[in-house]
């Protein structure tokens, strides 16, 4: 996903932006120049690519306010080079560490969204599901209005805007891997019970279909209607997957069924 969002920013003469810290700078710069673009770069100062963990912690720490600025300054820049986009990508892995300030990661996420409102700009946040929790990615969901899995981006449902976020959001006590603090497996996460793979697979057929039209982001009407099926028994299925899967949400159902799907 990362390579063609770059290149084609390259051909079209967009600023690009990279924090990556799964790839060296230096390599990701040769495989974006690996493509063959003619002309490439259209101007010296069109790609900077950099270490995600030195961007976004200043000093070890996470600074919402350091963070915003650093990115509306990036923006404001690019208007007044003139170039007609900022395409940006983030890669977030660094912030599995809870490095300190990261209680707040997800309020600067959701600030994003204010940042780029009205903005000539594309920010692509880079998550890994099989590094972070659920928990972490119902935040996710919750902060980002599109989601790009595989080759589709989906309008997102289950976000929020940056005022019903921080109203929804839980005490300021919590953390990001909280309630559920546990790595992800291969598949999904493992629960302190069993693991969840074991749980999906105990799902019947009707129990998954449910479950992928929930993620889809269907009403349980919808669902109804479109599996030809009383609203009751909809009810009944999603009852019976939660018990399963052990979970309270349909972003909790939302996350695993994405994690089922990309393994």
């Amino acid at each position: 996903m990362l390579l063609p969002f770059l290149r084609e920013g390259i051909r079209e003469g967009d600023k690009c932006l990279c924090l990556i810290d799964d790839v060296e700078p230096a390599r990701l710069r040769q495989q974006v120049e690996a493509a063959g673009i003619s002309s490439w770069p259209q101007r010296a100062d069109q790609l900077d690519i950099d270490h995600a963990s030195s961007v976004y912690l200043q000093a070890g720490e996470f600074s919402v306010a350091h963070m915003t600025s650093f990115l509306a300054t990036s923006l404001s820049k690019a208007c007044e080079e003139e170039f007609p986009l900022l395409r940006a990508a983030g890669e977030m892995s660094w912030v599995l560490p809870m490095p300190v300030g990261a209680d707040d990661f997800f309020v600067y996420e959701s600030a994003v969204n204010d940042v780029v409102a009205e903005a000539p700009a594309i920010f692509m946040c880079l998550y890994d599901l099989q590094r972070f929790s659920v928990q972490m990615l119902v935040d996710v969901l919750q902060t980002h209005p599109h989601v790009l899995l595989g080759n589709s981006v989906i309008e997102n449902p289950l976000y929020l805007t940056p005022t019903e976020y921080l109203a929804a959001r839980a005490p300021a006590n919590r953390t990001l891997a909280a309630p559920r603090n546990y790595p992800l497996a291969s598949v999904t996460p493992p629960s302190p019970r069993a693991t969840t793979p074991d749980r999906w697979n105990s799902l019947t057929r009707a129990e998954i279909r449910v479950a992928g039209l929930v993620a889809d982001g269907l009403t349980n009407r919808s669902i109804a209607d479109l599996l030809t099926l009383s609203p009751h028994t909809v009810d009944a299925h999603l009852k019976h997957v939660y018990l399963k899967l052990d979970i309270h949400s349909r972003v909790e159902l939302t996350v695993l069924a994405m994690q089922h799907l990309s393994s």
